[in-house]
């Protein structure tokens, strides 16, 4: 069982910990973000002070710190076709 983070281009399924140390080399994105799952009791608040969550306050876009830090909302996974975002099918 995993974790998603974020949502559409910036969506991240992030397995256990565990099922990730066996399974087969994940992006890098999926594997820091299982470490930081690992590392932290509120990995949510590590995404409001990084210099990424900072710097979307600064441009007045707190929400998409909020839309990154859900977690397991979202049921579907975007594809790009032809420069738009489609549920995979």
């Amino acid at each position: 069982m995993g974790v998603t983070f974020g949502w559409g281009p910036t969506e991240v399924a992030v397995p256990a910990p565990a099922a990730l140390r066996a399974a087969p080399p994940a992006q890098p994105e999926a594997r820091a973000a299982a470490l930081l799952r690992e590392a932290t009791e509120d990995p949510v608040a590590v995404l409001h002070r990084c210099d990424s969550g900072r710097e979307l306050y600064e441009y007045g876009y707190p929400q998409d710190v909020a839309v990154a830090a859900e977690a397991d909302t979202s049921e579907t996974v975007p594809v790009l076709t032809d420069g738009a975002f489609l549920e995979a099918s």
